[in-house]
């Protein structure tokens, strides 16, 4: 299966919260950086978070990429597996990271909130980088699911009486002689545990 648009770019921007946070951070002023947080012991009366130059730019960030990233962790979990397989052997396999660096060294180099310029050439970046990874197929390949707990799988399985080598993505550990339910999107099937275990 083909994942949907909408999900896709869910994905791929939630993947980018911590980029939103990177970005509001650096639009602090330095002279809010001298201030201390909280000017006595009762903080809840006294503290005030330093305040980002450009509120609107920063926040529609940190909003949109978090909404993503939990609608798409809600949509990941309540996605129900069709086929059944049955695991004979596993192995963890490293996640491609690259895709998903360039944004951040980007953002050090220089990507202001202020200035409408760059602000819209990073935005027409990152519209160029989810093409190429909707295209390739490699939306799911996202350093996100694995601080959330998700991990990719080399596994050997039989499915419908088949003998196949294929990735996964599961939350939990996979073992051999295992039974699970599996869902297959863009080439990587997403594996859950049956019902009845």
């Amino acid at each position: 299966m083909q994942i949907k648009l909408i999900p896709a770019i869910s994905l791929f921007l939630g993947s980018y919260f911590p980029l939103a946070l990177i970005l509001a951070v650096q639009d602090i002023p330095n002279e809010d950086w001298g201030r201390p947080l909280c000017k006595s012991l009762q903080f809840w009366r006294s503290c005030d978070i330093p305040h980002v130059a450009h509120p609107t730019m920063a926040y529609l960030f940190i909003v949109a990429t978090g909404v993503s990233l939990v609608f798409f962790l809600w949509l990941l979990r309540h996605l129900n597996g069709t086929t059944e397989m049955t695991i004979k052997e596993s192995k963890s396999i490293p996640n491609d990271l690259i895709n998903y660096a360039f944004p951040y060294i980007v953002s050090f180099m220089g990507v202001e909130l202020g200035s409408t310029g760059k602000v819209v050439g990073f935005g027409l970046f990152m519209i160029w980088l989810f093409i190429i990874t909707y295209r390739s197929g490699q939306i799911l390949m996202n350093p996100l699911l694995l601080a959330a707990g998700w991990q990719l799988y080399e596994v050997q399985a039989d499915i419908e009486g088949n003998r196949r080598t294929l990735r996964a993505l599961s939350r939990d550990n996979v073992v051999p002689d295992q039974a699970l339910r599996s869902c297959l999107v863009q080439g990587i099937y997403v594996l859950k545990a049956n019902k009845n275990d």
